[in-house]
């Protein structure tokens, strides 16, 4: 099923605007000057694998590099913390692009694809920005792996002062970077709104404002009638909008059981961060079978304290009879 943040990336990284806005201020200078991002056009395809959409979505981008057919294949990984697969997982997905090819034209040469990947978590992300070193190489075998590089974006880490490029991309970074702003978010939601009143034309003043108040209140936890007086205060005009967005969503019971949905969904994020952890850092294969269920009925605040301690140098938790003071 389709997640908030799958619905929002898909819908706006598939506006040819805000696709070629991001290309023109976040790739790298080299790559601009190959080819013209004025003439991209947006793939329907997909290919992130069914168990795995709840955690990543894709775009996929059609370019000619150096007057060759070639394509942008763009990740975006929605998870609180990085999956070290995602190099693995990348190669996979080029490779079904080029067997879709393959299939669709007769074969020369496989065009080039620039593979990235958009992070979104609240954890510092530390892997390769290459495919080799998940592979265990020896002496001499490296001309046998295959190995390639990734373009990177992190936009939960951008300052305002760092997101650039036009009205529509603004509005869209700064609602993924809005995300993880949980002591300021009423600033962060009038400068959003502030953004979507310079757009021009009526009508995309209101998809923009739209799509982006539904995953706003879909993802975070913020005072619904404190948003609604921000609203009429700002762009006063789409006050009826606000709320008939507002009450759709708690009449569908989604206003909050997204909210605790996404809640459960980091909450088995953790005891599975906490899972690899314990097995690394303890050294041990087999957990007590009880011990998942007593993780389960932990409080977020609780999980993330066990993550906390297990992360440090000197450890908290040497062994799993230290877990007993969390799971009283």
């Amino acid at each position: 099923m389709a997640t908030p943040h799958d619905k929002f990336f898909k819908e706006m990284f598939s506006k040819k605007e805000v696709a070629e806005a991001f290309i023109k201020n976040y790739f790298p200078q080299d790559l601009l000057e190959m080819f013209n991002a004025d003439e991209l056009e947006i793939s329907k395809d997909s290919f992130v694998d069914e168990d795995l959409k709840e955690f990543f979505s894709d775009v996929v981008y059609r370019i000619k590099l150096n007057n060759r057919e070639a394509f942008i294949y763009c990740l975006f990984e929605h998870k609180s913390y990085p999956d070290k697969k995602v190099p693995l997982q990348l190669l996979k997905y080029m490779t079904k692009i080029w067997n879709l090819h393959l299939k669709q034209n007769d074969f020369e040469k496989l065009p080039v694809i620039l593979p990235l990947l958009i992070y979104h978590g609240d954890k510092r992300y530390n892997i390769s920005k290459r495919f080799i070193p998940m592979v265990n190489t020896q002496p001499n075998t490296k001309k046998f792996t295959p190995d390639f590089e990734y373009l990177f974006f992190d936009f939960s880490k951008y300052t305002d002062q760092q997101i650039l490029g036009s009205i529509q991309l603004q509005i869209t970074l700064k609602i993924l970077y809005s995300a993880f702003i949980k002591e300021d978010f009423g600033q962060q939601f009038e400068e959003i709104l502030e953004l979507i009143k310079k757009l021009r034309d009526t009508e995309t003043v209101l998809e923009y404002f739209t799509v982006g108040l539904k995953y706003i209140l879909e993802i975070v936890d913020y005072d619904v009638e404190i948003m609604k007086k921000k609203v009429d205060t700002i762009i006063p005009e789409r006050s009826e909008t606000f709320m008939s967005t507002a009450n759709k969503l708690r009449e569908e019971g989604k206003l909050d059981g997204i909210k605790e949905g996404m809640k459960e969904g980091r909450k088995q994020e953790l005891i599975e961060t906490i899972s690899i952890l314990l097995k690394n850092k303890l050294q041990i294969d087999k957990f007590p079978e009880n011990l998942e269920s007593k993780l389960n009925k932990l409080d977020l605040i609780v999980l993330k304290d066990i993550r906390t301690d297990l992360l440090k140098k000197d450890l908290a938790i040497e062994s799993l009879k230290d877990l007993k003071k969390y799971l009283k």
